[in-house]
């Protein structure tokens, strides 16, 4: 298989991934047991006031079993996991050899694939079983995409063959991602107000399913160019 051919597959293959993901994850919030950390009395899953970890939980806040819906977040996660792989590992490739930006760009995808291997490591790591390797995978997950995509932005920026309106959507997607970060840790470390994570983790994962497809896109184009 040429590399032209991998690129493209890299690119369907993501995309692909984020629509199990998605419908997963949907299907997954149906079967929610209930309830939320600070009100374990809510009916169902409330998708602002729920992370997405509470549905790989073993037992719902409101005390009932969660075992379907934990498992159809662990396939989820760990297809959205797998599935950005292979764009991590082309996406150096469209880079000269030798250049600071294929160096930087290997970083950063050495960065994506932590990302991938600590995300699998929350699936095995519910949040009411196991709460802090739990914690600790999911932001080693999260500051890994941080850090990918600040050495991807640069890169790009850097690269000729790179139109910057791809540079400008990694710069956004690193401005968003920034932004849910810093809501977790001022919201859940600081202020203790959970509502800045769980929204913040939304925008975050919205943020990387927008722009991610884009760059693997744009990494196709510029080998037919």
């Amino acid at each position: 298989m040429n590399l032209k051919i991998s690129r493209k597959s890299a690119f369907l293959i993501e995309i692909i991934g984020i629509i199990s993901f998605s419908i997963l994850i949907f299907i997954a919030m149906i079967f929610f047991g209930g309830g939320t950390r600070d009100d374990p009395t809510l009916p169902g899953y409330t998708f602002w006031f729920n992370t997405f970890s509470d549905l790989g939980r073993l037992v719902a806040y409101n005390g009932l079993l969660n075992i379907t819906s934990m498992v159809l977040f662990s396939i989820a996660y760990f297809i959205i996991a797998i599935t950005f792989i292979p764009f991590y590992l082309v996406f150096p490739d469209i880079f000269p050899e030798d250049s600071f930006e294929k160096k930087l760009t290997k970083i950063g995808s050495i960065l994506g694939i932590i990302s991938s291997i600590s995300f699998i490591g929350v699936i095995f790591t519910p949040a009411d079983i196991f709460q802090d390797p739990h914690n600790i995978f999911a932001y080693i997950g999260y500051v890994s995409i941080l850090f990918m995509g600040v050495a991807y932005l640069i890169a790009i920026f850097l690269d000729e063959k790179f139109s910057n309106k791809y540079g400008l959507v990694c710069l956004l997607f690193v401005c968003v991602f920034l932004t849910f970060l810093l809501m977790a840790l001022i919201g859940s470390m600081i202020l203790n107000i959970r509502s800045y994570l769980t929204i913040g983790q939304k925008i975050g994962r919205i943020a990387i399913f927008a722009s991610f497809p884009i760059l693997a896109y744009g990494t196709w184009k510029v080998k037919k160019e």
